[in-house]
């Protein structure tokens, strides 16, 4: 009985070549599967199910992991190695010990890192598609514009910069997220995590549902502008009350997505037609 437990837990040890693996699937298929109802989220699944695989020998297990990261995901490719590696760590002691893991946990982290913390770092700042990144294209076109062939040169260096990026992201948090995990676990904090990665979240969803969601009304009573009055007293009401009757109608009613995008495009033809919004 023994020998058949310590070969089950070396089937659940991971190795450089499966983290390997995981961030080639993640680089190369990242903004293939891309679409409006979970981004990138195919592509993530995708990268990591033969850890999946071999983490959860289970076909409930299984099920649950998968499901789990076919949710919404988006990020940057090569800095989203922070999260990828520190996903694979959490799925690790996971499958070693669920009642130390929840899955809460992994996913609240994973939404908490996605939204423009990590876009902020990768984009803006310059780790790859900012400042670099803009540089090394800028080089790249003037060599090209002068017949020059070391431009493609140029544009490989920046795949190679890119590819190293995320291999040092992930490979660092991968590590690093185990030993932590295994601290916060021994520190008794894990409940803590799982709130402040939540309250995160939350923080991340309601940011983008504002930068992202416009929906303003034209409706006006004599000469009162009803929109500038509902800035004065609550800006940004429509799209909050959006947020949460979608949440209602996907978490309570169960209505599937593309039924929902259906009704917001009639709602909308229609409240616009009325001369509502």
């Amino acid at each position: 009985m023994s020998n058949e437990m310590n070969t089950q837990e070396e089937k659940k040890v991971l190795t450089q070549k499966d983290l390997n693996k995981a961030m080639f699937r993640w680089y190369m298929s990242a903004e293939m599967p891309l679409n409006f109802e979970n981004m990138q989220g195919i592509a993530f699944c995708g990268s990591i199910s033969h850890i999946l695989k071999k983490l959860y020998t289970k076909k409930e297990d299984l099920s649950e992991a998968l499901k789990r990261h076919l949710l919404l995901y988006n990020c940057n490719v090569t800095a989203g190695g922070l999260i990828l590696g520190t996903t694979i760590a959490m799925e690790e002691q996971r499958a070693k010990d669920p009642s130390k893991m929840p899955d809460m946990a992994i996913t609240g982290l994973k939404t908490g890192l996605m939204g423009p913390v990590l876009l902020y770092l990768s984009d803006t700042m310059g780790l790859n598609t900012g400042i670099i990144g803009t540089l090394m294209k800028i080089a790249a076109a003037t060599l090209a514009a002068a017949g020059n062939p070391l431009a493609l040169v140029v544009l490989l260096l920046f795949v190679g910069y890119c590819i190293g990026e995320l291999i040092l992201t992930t490979n660092m948090t991968y590590k690093k997220g185990r030993e932590s995990i295994k601290t916060i676990m021994g520190s008794g904090l894990m409940q803590d995590v799982i709130s402040g990665a939540n309250v995160l979240a939350m923080f991340m969803m309601g940011a983008m549902t504002a930068s992202m969601v416009t929906l303003k009304t034209v409706l006006k009573i004599s000469t009162v502008v009803v929109q500038d009055k509902l800035d004065s007293i609550f800006p940004n009401v429509f799209p909050l009350i959006v947020l949460f009757l979608i949440y209602w109608l996907i978490r309570k009613k169960k209505v599937g997505t593309g039924k929902i995008v259906i009704g917001i495009i009639a709602v909308s033809i229609l409240l616009s037609f009325v001369g509502i919004f």
